[in-house]
């Protein structure tokens, strides 16, 4: 399980690639207005929250990126410090960046 910490000040991770099935979480300290998930290559679809619950493969709490380079921005409906988590069935490459 991946995790990074973007501090207040810095935009975001970049190209990261996620290990299949695991999860990966980016914290910002900050309260993020708006989050942005870039898919870099497509390589298998991504599933995302924005408010630190839990992603699943295909469950139906979490958002999704398609198998394609596409990307989605998100307005988290929590308060307080920001947490994206990600996962996938594949190692895709992705950024999570403030916007």
């Amino acid at each position: 399980m991946a995790s990074y910490t973007v501090q207040a000040g810095e935009w975001g991770v970049h190209g990261i690639t996620l290990t299949a099935s695991e999860i990966t979480t980016v914290h910002f300290p900050d309260d993020v207005d708006e989050i942005e998930v870039l898919s870099h290559d497509g390589a298998a679809p991504i599933y995302f929250t924005v408010d630190g619950s839990q992603p699943a493969i295909e469950g139906r709490a979490s958002r999704i990126i398609p198998a394609s380079i596409s990307a989605a921005t998100v307005q988290p409906p929590t308060a307080g410090p920001t947490v994206v988590k990600l996962i996938s069935a594949g190692a895709p490459k992705v950024s999570v960046t403030r916007t």
